[in-house]
């Protein structure tokens, strides 16, 4: 892939920056949720990248019918929730150097439509805003040797802004109302001219929702802290087609709090596995993931699709 920065014509990889926001994992078992986190959302190549301007339109699609306790038992009853994330993606990386890498920054707004249909929980479908994605700060480091091959990193300080629909009396909402930390760390290692490693390594920190679901009576919420990252391996069978498969993990590591009091049995976890494809034509790339999830605790157990049409310039 190419772009262009000014004059100079630099090698930019599109398959980089992607942070999407999903609604589908705030429907859980107990009454303080995980903010919206990025599981799957990228793959393959993801830490290849140089100068240039990157378009995306990601588009996600979530479907479950299994919600899961702290024990990873089965909730009764229905459980069924449908989720369509459509998060339009700008990001940038200059000639300039901070750190010996090359520096960017990106935004990233989400549009989510939920339908829920939870026994004793929220009923119905909303189509609303979440909450803008921001990183004002993207170190792009350019390829090093690693065992004689090439291996590509990134430092990303992403930040997630309370700018989504939010309102305590409503029981679907898209916005945490909370400000997140979510820093991560990509790499990407060309371990053959036709074999790719990748990886993104986030954590996850969650300030405090001063005026939290009406129903929990409380003056203040904290989610918990979480660990979560993104793997993949792919081949590339031609020029322009990619195969192979990618995972996704989250553990969250601390309890979430009601009124600053640890809530036992609060944390979750899911993991994700599944087969991806990717296509590349000029400057224009599109990936698709599909991911079925397992082990959950305290979350929704589903099916995932992701499909991501990328631009460079």
């Amino acid at each position: 892939m190419k772009s262009v920065t000014g004059t100079r014509q630099v090698d930019l990889n599109i398959s980089t920056f992607v942070f999407v926001m999903l609604m589908q994992e705030t429907v859980r078992a107990d009454e303080v949720s995980l903010p919206p986190l990025a599981l799957g959302n990228t793959s393959f190549e993801d830490g290849i990248a140089g100068p240039g301007i990157l378009l995306e339109a990601p588009f996600e699609f979530f479907w479950s019918d299994n919600n899961k306790d702290s024990m990873g038992h089965s909730l009764p009853g229905e459980q069924r929730i449908r989720t369509e994330t459509f998060l339009p993606h700008f990001a940038y990386i200059s000639d300039f150097k901070l750190f010996g890498a090359n520096y960017g920054v990106e935004i990233l707004q989400p549009i989510v439509n939920v339908d829920l249909n939870i026994d004793n929980g929220p009923k119905g479908s909303r189509t609303m805003f979440g909450d803008t994605i921001i990183s004002p700060m993207i170190l792009q480091w350019a390829p090093v040797s690693l065992f004689g091959r090439p291996f590509w990193q990134r430092f990303n300080l992403s930040l997630i802004a309370p700018t989504g629909a939010y309102d305590p009396d409503k029981s679907i909402n898209a916005g945490s109302n909370v400000w997140i930390v979510d820093p991560h760390y990509a790499f990407t290692y060309q371990a053959t001219d036709k074999v790719e490693f990748s990886g993104r390594f986030q954590y996850a920190w969650s300030g405090k929702n001063h005026d939290p679901a009406s129903f929990l009576n409380a003056d203040s919420i904290q989610p918990g802290q979480a660990f979560h990252m993104n793997m993949s391996v792919s081949f590339a069978v031609t020029e322009s087609i990619r195969v192979g498969v990618a995972g996704y993990a989250l553990k969250q590591i601390t309890d979430d709090k009601i009124d600053g009091v640890s809530q036992e049995d609060s944390r979750e976890q899911v993991y994700g596995f599944g087969p991806g494809i990717m296509f590349k034509h000029a400057k224009t790339s599109i990936l698709v993931n599909y991911y079925v999830e397992s082990e959950a605790e305290n979350r929704a157990e589903g099916d995932k699709l992701s499909i991501r049409i990328m631009t460079v310039f």
